[in-house]
């Protein structure tokens, strides 16, 4: 049928402008370029972006979309032996501290892999986050649950209490925050995120002070 293949086009157009979309806001903001520009860098005429998306304003909407799904879909991956732990009534402080290590490095490696939603990020923060603010929960719900379940399950192992908000905050800190300074703060000290080894010693620092949080004895 002639609609199927125009409809296969139409797909793959929708996704292409998605993905230079993503690419040109994220290196330039919002602000800093137009619809026409988006379409010619997609090599897409200058009127496909306002048929697919109406207005620049429906593109970013759209692209903010796609990476808080891409987000979302990495954090409930890398937390996902966290709330297994929590279930676990046998699950002990080498068990969590794996957990722990298996959350910070899956969600630094999606930071590392995903650039574009560390900078969208920066670049919202900078605009003051009204485009943000009223549609996307910045902060994660999974997470929110996952150290939840970990507090519930301090209660039966003799920990002491910790404040969930405190947790989040602390791993967004050490994570997200820092990849986001990767060129400047961390540069600065010579610390390479991306690189291996560099990786493996900042997910025993942030292993250590999430450990001490979550899991220290009354």
């Amino acid at each position: 049928m002639p609609s199927e293949p125009r409809r296969r086009d139409a797909d793959r157009s929708r996704a292409l402008l998605l993905d230079v979309a993503e690419r040109q806001f994220s290196d330039h903001g919002f602000d800093g370029v137009s619809l026409q520009e988006i379409g010619e860098a997609a090599g897409l005429s200058r009127g496909t972006p306002s048929y697919f998306f109406g207005n620049k304003e429906g593109l970013y909407s759209a692209v903010l979309d796609r990476v808080f799904a891409g987000r979302d879909e990495a954090t409930r991956a890398a937390f996902a032996p966290l709330a297994a732990w929590a279930e676990d009534r046998a699950g002990d402080d080498a068990g969590l501290r794996r957990a722990l290590g298996r959350a910070v490095t899956d969600y630094l490696a999606f930071l590392v892999g995903r650039p574009a939603f560390v900078r969208l990020i920066g670049w919202e923060d900078l605009a003051g986050g009204a485009r943000l603010r009223d549609t996307r929960p910045t902060a994660s719900a999974v997470m929110t649950e996952a150290f939840a379940a970990i507090r519930r399950a301090g209660r039966r192992r003799g920990t002491a209490p910790f404040a969930v908000d405190d947790a989040v905050l602390l791993f967004v800190a050490l994570t997200f925050s820092l990849r986001a300074n990767h060129d400047t703060f961390l540069a600065g000290m010579g610390r390479d995120l991306t690189d291996p080894a560099t990786q493996r010693r900042h997910v025993k620092l942030v292993v250590d002070q999430l450990t001490h949080l979550v899991a220290r004895p009354r």
